[in-house]
């Protein structure tokens, strides 16, 4: 960079990496440094990171970006992380004990005691959400009982991008978005929820002021400056939940935005307005939480392991992606002989997108070139039941947008457009959540009231196609998918 300008610092802190980026006034990424999160496991098979291990590898990752943006104005900072996660701290402030991997399935135990204690639809209207082990609160019960003396001291819980952020500024706030995914947070209300916190014995105390992203929550402290080579007096914003703010960074944030975030797991994040969840008479298939875009709110609907499931199918081909690739690009029309049938396992929404799947036809005639077609086909029919599940629901659908590892299979892309019969639009230059995390950094203080949107390719339905998916879909998935289940179902 010769032009010495004003930068904006997005930092996302996931499962698998600390990333740092610096964007400038119109979104545009100027340098990046990541490191992959540091995470441990028990003997037992627990997951869990370090409080100071990760405040250490996302401060020299912070570090590493600014030695490459060296002359130039930082003006305010985003952190977005991992949101079910947290960090608790004693009295001064040092962490307590480790922290439990989102995804850790210890917890588990505790289940079906939250279930008996509160109805699900109880706890669907007040937190939008049904009971999961990955949740908060389920790990607040595990630290209870596993870890009395920890539990005893601490005073403050923040999850991981708060945490990072009161590193920074010595501030403690907790973000709507992030608390959304806690189960103890009313998401009508915007406040930590009183009843639920009685009813599981969770002191109140332990939990911050709640704050909407995109606002300064505090400014970069001098030790902490002199650590990360961050200028001293810095805003700092809390970006919030992960997804929903790398959905927000490539521009969805009006109603009806859906972002299909399509890696090993697959997952559509809708923007919504601001619901009444007394409404709901039913726990819905899909969780809702407070956006990063002020009075609206999203929905989180999962697809499923639907990278995971062409990753099964290239492990026992020994294929890599590129022969995928050359393979779908000779499949010519609807494939009839053979159908791939993903469906879920359990009836609860907790279990909806737990996938197992079935081949169906003539299988025993079928060579690994039809396979593949008629995965990419199956997983594409998975996914529009997932759609018209929304639409069931008067979700509105007014632009799709296609973002992670998935976008460079386009003959996925196409079967997807096909079967929908409507215009995708593909983000493949999607740098998560990094993005969103600067442009909410650069809102806080002002500074970027519209910004620039990554450039999409465009997929159009093929209308022949379209019209001969719609048979294949209507005629021959949707009632076999039937069969599929009465044959799981014990």
């Amino acid at each position: 960079m010769k032009k010495k300008e004003s930068l904006y610092i997005g930092i996302d802190i996931s499962s698998t990496h600390i990333k740092v980026a610096a964007y400038d006034n119109y979104g545009n990424l100027k340098e990046v440094a990541s490191t992959p999160t540091p995470v441990h496991m028990t003997k037992s098979g627990g997951t869990y990171h370090l409080a100071d291990e990760l405040r250490e590898k996302t401060f020299n990752t912070i570090q590493a970006c600014m030695e490459r943006v060296q002359g130039h104005k930082i003006k305010a900072i985003g952190i977005s992380s991992v949101a079910e996660s947290g960090v608790l701290l004693d009295e001064d402030g040092e962490s307590l004990g480790p922290i439990m991997a989102w995804y850790d399935q210890r917890p588990n135990i505790y289940l079906n005691h939250v279930r008996e204690q509160v109805p699900t639809l109880d706890f669907y209207r007040k937190t939008g959400l049904f009971p999961e082990t990955t949740k908060s609160l389920l790990k607040f019960l595990w630290m209870k009982d596993n870890m009395p003396d920890v539990w005893k001291k601490s005073k403050s819980w923040l999850h991981i991008a708060e945490y990072i952020v009161f590193c920074l500024t010595g501030e403690m706030k907790s973000e709507y978005s992030l608390a959304s995914r806690s189960m103890v947070f009313n998401i009508t209300k915007r406040q930590w929820d009183d009843d639920l916190l009685l009813e599981f014995d969770i002191k109140k105390e332990l939990l911050q002021e709640t704050v909407q992203a995109g606002t300064v929550h505090g400014y970069v402290l001098k030790a902490a400056s002199e650590y990360t080579k961050i200028p001293e007096g810095t805003p700092v914003t809390i970006a919030g939940h992960h997804p929903v703010v790398g959905a927000f960074g490539i521009g969805a944030m009006l109603d009806g935005d859906v972002t299909d975030v399509s890696d090993m797991m697959e997952t559509l994040i809708i923007t919504m307005p601001f619901q009444n969840m007394d409404n709901f008479q039913d726990a819905q298939v899909f969780t809702v939480g407070c956006h990063v875009v002020p009075g609206h709110h999203y929905a989180l609907l999962d697809v499923g392991t639907t990278g995971g499931i062409v990753e099964w199918f290239l492990t026992i081909t020994g294929w890599d992606y590129p022969k995928l690739l050359t393979v779908l690009a000779k499949a010519n029309g609807v494939n009839k002989n053979l159908g791939f049938y993903p469906t879920s396992l359990g009836d609860s929404p907790a279990d909806n997108h737990v996938q197992t799947a079935w081949f169906g036809g003539q299988l025993t005639n079928s060579y690994p070139d039809q396979m593949a077609s008629s995965i990419i086909q199956g997983l594409s029919c998975w996914f529009r039941n997932k759609i018209e599940q929304l639409h069931q629901l008067n979700i509105p659908i007014k632009r799709l947008m296609v973002a992670g590892e998935a976008t460079k299979n386009p003959y996925w892309m196409q079967v997807k457009a096909d079967l929908l019969n409507r215009p995708l639009h593909i983000c493949r230059k999607w740098e998560g959540s990094s993005r969103g995390a600067a442009i909410l950094a650069a809102k806080s203080i002002d500074e970027m009231d519209e910004f620039s949107i990554p450039p999409s390719l465009t997929v159009m339905p093929n209308a022949a196609k379209s019209s001969e998916m719609e048979d294949f879909y209507v005629n021959s998935y949707l009632k076999n998918i039937e069969m599929v289940k009465k044959m799981l179902t014990p």
